[in-house]
């Protein structure tokens, strides 16, 4: 890719997916679908886990590939011990910051709503670490779990990216990677995660702890390296905008009906090779965000710069003013439309209100990984 180019339609892309965590987020306290700090779902409601589900499928896995796209990037312009330095600096002092000051006042408010602890945050902090790790206990990293992932990422994957880059065009990878710009070849890709999926996810459902989660831990290291691959070759990225439309009738197909099937209470052959067909669904929807953003989305518009440096901090904050609003409202008796819509209002200007005091004061800005003037192409 021209690096003279800038490549707005991936700031959009990891600017769009963290905006969207809010309703995600929002809904997971009145669904069935996933866990949250807060969680009062008092009955199945289909529209919301469906869409839950939908989301889910690709939300997390388009930022992967993202972070694949922007070390390469990174690794264009800085040294490998200086990108190191700004890994350490961007998530790993941020997942430290976060769990204690953030994520420990979250686990607080959960342990009053669920009963399992009476007092105030100075008296519950210690309790944070003494009764063991979420859901037993009451230490977690909440949705920081990616910058953990993304950080041991890095350091699995840095020697191959450097040793890749020195090597240029004349690298193995490259060479290889020629068949991707090749149409419906670039499906290939999708494979190797098919096996991996269909022998890890039956033993490892999806917890993020990353000690003991390797079907998302193997699944999300391959979408960090595919990201790095696309980077390197732009024909890759021309050829999934010009499938675009393939890969999201592909997509569309494969969630209806799944989606139809589990709706109506039939568990068929789908569902007993789920895994390896969840993997193409989850292919399928990552081309057609790739795709249609590299079409729609490669320009500035109104508010780009600034949401642009707010996203990272965003989404380390965005969970919180979730949290304060569901303690509050989830058991109240008002509509459960309504109290979604209630926490998805108060949490967006909440969020960003508390990224404003944050870039103000340079200790918050250096513990939250928020740098002053102009962002990058890509940070995340």
């Amino acid at each position: 890719m021209n690096q003279s180019t800038r490549a707005y339609y991936l700031d959009w892309i990891r600017i769009g997916v963290i905006l969207l965590l809010v309703p995600f987020h929002s809904a997971l306290t009145f669904g069935g679908h996933g866990d949250t700090f807060i969680r009062y779902p008092q009955q199945s409601v289909p529209t919301f886990d469906i869409g839950l589900w939908f989301l889910s499928t690709w939300i997390m896995p388009v930022l992967f590939v993202v972070s694949g796209i922007a070390s390469y990037y990174a690794l264009q312009h800085r040294t490998p011990d200086e990108y190191m330095r700004e890994r350490r600096a961007k998530l790993l002092v941020p997942l430290i910051a976060g769990t204690l000051l953030v994520i420990s006042f979250m686990s607080y408010l959960r342990a009053l709503f669920i009963g399992s602890f009476h007092g105030n945050f100075l008296e519950f902090y210690p309790v944070f670490f003494s009764k063991g790790p979420y859901p037993r206990g009451n230490f977690s990293w909440g949705q920081l779990w990616f910058l953990a992932y993304l950080y041991v990422f890095t350091l699995i994957l840095k020697p191959l990216f450097v040793r890749t880059i020195r090597e240029g065009a004349g690298s193995r990878l490259a060479a290889a990677s020629s068949i991707l710009e090749k149409g419906l070849w670039i499906y290939l890709i999708v494979i190797p995660s098919m096996f991996t999926e269909t022998l890890l996810r039956p033993f490892f459902p999806g917890l993020q702890n990353l000690f003991w989660d390797w079907a998302n831990f193997t699944l999300y290291l391959v979408l960090v390296f595919y990201g790095f691959v696309f980077a390197m070759n732009d024909r890759i990225l021309d050829n999934i905008e010009r499938i675009r439309m393939f890969s999201l009738l592909l997509g569309t197909f494969l969630f209806v009906l799944v989606a139809s099937l589990k709706l109506s209470g039939i568990e068929g052959a789908i569902f007993r090779v789920y895994p390896a067909y969840n993997t193409v669904m989850v292919f399928a929807w990552v081309f057609t965000v790739l795709g249609y953003a590299k079409r729609f989305l490669n320009r500035q518009a109104r508010f780009y710069k600034y949401l642009n440096n707010a996203s990272f901090p965003f989404y380390i904050f965005h969970f919180l003013p979730i949290t304060v609003a569901a303690y509050f409202i989830a058991r109240s008796d008002l509509n459960m439309w309504l109290r979604w819509l209630i926490v998805v209002a108060f949490s967006y200007p909440s969020t960003f209100a508390l990224y404003e005091i944050v870039r103000r004061i340079p200790v918050l800005r250096f513990l939250f990984g928020v740098k002053p003037g102009q962002a990058r192409i890509i940070q995340l």
